[in-house]
């Protein structure tokens, strides 16, 4: 079994067909004479539930879903308090499905170079969860501060989870996560690290996560040692 089918047999397999749920909760809104707290319940976990596996038709269906809704029989004003609380809550679960879709990796844009350190890490918690900071830092060839400058970036995009054994960090894969390393060809072969004549890591060289912010020259080249620094004033 290669690494992506066993990543795959990790993930939790619960809920394959949510979109197909997210049609039949929204039909039975369309037909039920008021909306009860156990619809809107429904659909939030569906939401949740979805968001969390990174899974777009099941969050299409809902927010359009919703939306026709909302233009079909809200979109009023000749509406009661009950009315009126309704088309707030049905609002603001067309606003969490968007905001959902927005979240997934096609939506954030993500961009990792392959042979990256923000990559290598990606494809090495997705082939084995619950890696350290030291374990990554041994695994891409550098060091444990890089490990948590890469951890962070990942993490805030919502591909990597962070968790505590005992004093330590372990870091799994996000479905998003995972999602996007098999669209991305990641998990198809390793990638090695790469060697370096540099001695010392620069923790800006080779941008690994891809984004449209203006680097300066010095920001490029890394920081300056010591020794170099103190060569240039004598």
């Amino acid at each position: 079994m290669n690494a992506r089918a066993e990543t795959q047999a990790r993930m939790p397999q619960l809920g394959r067909d949510r979109r197909s749920e997210a049609r039949r909760l929204i039909d039975a809104m369309e037909h039920a004479k008021e909306l009860t707290e156990g619809h809107f319940s429904a659909l939030g976990m569906l939401i949740t539930d979805a968001s969390l596996n990174a899974d777009e038709p099941a969050l299409t269906e809902v927010k359009d879903g919703l939306q026709w809704l909302h233009r079909n029989y809200l979109d009023t004003r000749s509406l009661d308090g009950d009315q009126r609380e309704q088309r707030g809550r049905l609002l603001g679960l067309i606003d969490c499905a968007h905001w959902a879709l927005q979240r997934l990796p096609s939506g954030l844009q993500l961009s990792l170079q392959p042979g990256g350190h923000a990559a290598r890490f990606l494809a090495a918690v997705a082939r084995r969860q619950g890696l350290s900071n030291q374990q990554l830092a041994a695994e891409l060839g550098t060091d444990e501060t890089e490990i948590s400058r890469v951890g962070r970036r990942l993490l805030s995009a919502g591909v990597v989870w962070k968790r505590k054994e005992w004093r330590h960090n372990a870091w799994d894969i996000t479905p998003r996560g995972l999602q996007y390393a098999e669209s991305a060809g990641l998990l198809d072969e390793p990638h090695e690290p790469q060697e370096s004549a540099d001695p010392v890591p620069a923790r800006s060289r080779g941008a690994d996560l891809v984004d449209d912010a203006p680097r300066r020259p010095e920001d490029l080249d890394g920081p300056r040692r010591t020794g170099e620094r103190g060569r240039s004033q004598t």
